[in-house]
């Protein structure tokens, strides 16, 4: 996950982050640090993206509630926690769509929580059911590995074992959701478990070893900077 932390304040901001990193995981989360709405603009403005901000109320320069309003120019639905030391001020959040508040000094507790709600809206669990011998089976999206296409059944690739079921391989693909990528006319895989993509073959987390067609090749190495510039990982 790739949060920003915009405060004018260079201690607060590097002690947020850090507690941030610590109580989310080094390996899940990445913060990006910026000391006025002006300086976080700029980025936006070349191109960078996050999955949350950070964002105090009470800058110098640019206010956090003017800074919020030119974020949502180029992410609508970014959610943004304010920070703040005034927390009657937070009636104003409402206008530019606050996803929640936090009073300085942090309270560990509460940033936690945040930090949870966070996660929540953001990597929702979907479910998708698949129809087998009159029996409906219900998977998460995040649990499936891989797809593959067996002649007229497509087999559902999980972390402990698989399901195949009778239905067109195209109609699988969009089950998956948007952070999966075809990579063979045989194959499309949740860009979650791909652990290592060259040309010609694609390493799953589950140790199995898929083959990269030509044709898809350049999409799907495409698909999966893209998805790891998205994530953080």
């Amino acid at each position: 996950m790739r949060i920003a932390v915009v405060d004018d304040e260079e201690v607060f901001r590097n002690d947020i982050s850090l507690i941030i990193s610590r109580l989310y995981g080094r390996d899940r989360v990445s913060c990006f640090l910026y000391s006025d709405g002006e300086e976080i603009l700029q980025s936006l403005q070349k191109g960078f993206t996050f999955d949350a901000i950070f964002l105090d109320i009470e800058m110098k320069n640019m206010d956090g509630m003017t800074a919020a309003s030119k974020i949502r120019e180029f992410l609508p639905k970014i959610p943004v926690i304010f920070l703040t030391s005034h927390t009657e001020m937070a009636m104003e959040g409402y206008e530019v769509n606050a996803f929640r508040f936090l009073a300085k000094p942090i309270d560990e507790h509460k940033l936690r929580l945040a930090l949870t709600d966070l996660e929540d809206l953001l990597y929702k669990d979907e479910k998708i059911i698949l129809r087998k011998d009159g029996e409906d089976i219900i998977l998460s999206q995040r649990e499936i590995v891989y797809i593959e296409a067996l002649n007229n059944n497509v087999r559902f690739v999980l972390k402990n074992g698989d399901v195949s079921v009778r239905m067109k391989f195209s109609e699988a693909i969009k089950l998956l959701g948007n952070d999966s990528c075809k990579i063979h006319r045989s194959f499309c895989v949740n860009l979650a478990h791909v652990k290592k993509m060259s040309y010609d073959t694609c390493i799953m987390d589950n140790k199995d070893d898929l083959p990269v067609g030509r044709s898809c090749a350049q999409d799907a190495r495409k698909a999966l900077f893209d998805y790891v510039r998205k994530a953080g990982r």
